[in-house]
């Protein structure tokens, strides 16, 4: 036996080669681009992934400052409303302590001047109660004092009068 050379080998091989020429000019730079397209897809969505969860972490963030806000907001409306309240309620206060301290000293003048006029009037009725008495006792006085006089005056004129018819 000879060695012959056996070109099925080299057909093979040449077979082989072509067969990879083929596949990497007409599979595999095609599998390579796909690949790249489908890495290059996916790093798009990691990034744009990324790029939503950071925009939804920033909504968030603005969110939770809003939410923040509008709780600081309402918690200042409460405190002004409250003080608002407490200012009003102590201006009603002040308004009814003058209202009654208004009403009171009007009170208080009716009763002077209620006072006033029952001592004017009591003045008035003890001068003419007074003025009756010393009227009436005057009065009883007077005639008591000159009934006392005529009296005497009379029996003096009397006296004289019987002296007078003795001496003649």
């Amino acid at each position: 036996m000879s060695i012959l050379p056996n070109y099925t080998m080299v057909w093979e091989i040449i077979n082989f080669l072509v067969l990879i020429v083929l596949l990497k000019r007409y599979f595999y730079k095609p599998l390579l681009n796909l690949i790249d397209k489908r890495r290059e897809k996916i790093k798009s969505d990691l990034e744009e992934a990324e790029k939503s969860k950071k925009k939804a972490a920033e909504l968030a963030e603005k969110y939770e400052a809003r939410l923040k806000a509008a709780r600081d907001e309402a918690q200042e409306i409460i405190a002004q409303a409250e003080k608002r309240g407490n200012e009003r309620r102590e201006e009603i206060i002040a308004e009814a302590r003058e209202e009654a301290k208004r009403i009171k000293e009007r009170a208080m003048e009716e009763i002077a001047q209620a006072k006033r006029h029952a001592l004017s009037q009591l003045r008035d009725e003890v001068s003419d109660i007074s003025l009756l008495i010393a009227t009436k006792f005057l009065k009883e006085s007077v005639d008591y004092n000159l009934h006392q006089r005529l009296v005497e005056e009379f029996i003096d004129q009397l006296d004289k009068d019987k002296l007078g018819e003795a001496k003649c």
